[in-house]
């Protein structure tokens, strides 16, 4: 996979093999169950009763939280259909897509570090003795981080 800026301030994603498909597909997967529901909730329990953060705040999160996902995953699989074989492509990420889809990757991002809580796993002797399930997660993690940063770097202000 390589992901380049576009003239127009995007991003350009060349899919090189079904791996990198498979990859960008778990963003939406990754971050659920628990992504867009539990996060808002998880957030309001540092907040004080009275600031009614659940009755106010939850509601919108949980939509916008739903709405990144649900574009992340709309435009990946409009790009898997316009690929000219299942093993490559291209996926174009717009400049006012960047918010979407950092949301989506965070969201990702802290679900996988919910589930398998890595810390600061960056010895790699640490990461090759953890189980199959959750080296891939770690992985995962780790790719959404690197396309977190190119989104930073190219799109987002």
């Amino acid at each position: 996979m390589n992901i380049v800026p576009t003239l127009e301030g995007g991003l350009k994603i060349e899919v090189e093999a079904s791996i990198d498909w498979i990859a960008l597909e778990r963003i939406a997967s990754d971050a659920l169950p628990g992504g867009a529901q539990e996060l808002p909730t998880h957030l309001g329990a540092l907040m004080d009763e009275e600031s009614e953060w659940n009755e106010l705040v939850v509601p919108e999160l949980e939509e916008l939280f739903n709405d990144q996902l649900q574009k992340v995953r709309t435009r990946i699989e409009a790009a898997q259909q316009e690929a000219s074989s299942p093993s490559g492509g291209t996926l174009f990420i717009l400049r006012e897509e960047g918010g979407d889809w950092y949301g989506a990757l965070n969201q990702a991002r802290m679900a996988l570090e919910s589930r398998y809580q890595f810390g600061e796993s960056e010895d790699l002797g640490a990461v090759k003795e953890f189980p199959p399930p959750k080296r891939s997660a770690y992985i995962r993690n780790q790719f959404y981080r690197a396309l977190q940063s190119v989104l930073l770097e190219h799109l987002i202000d």
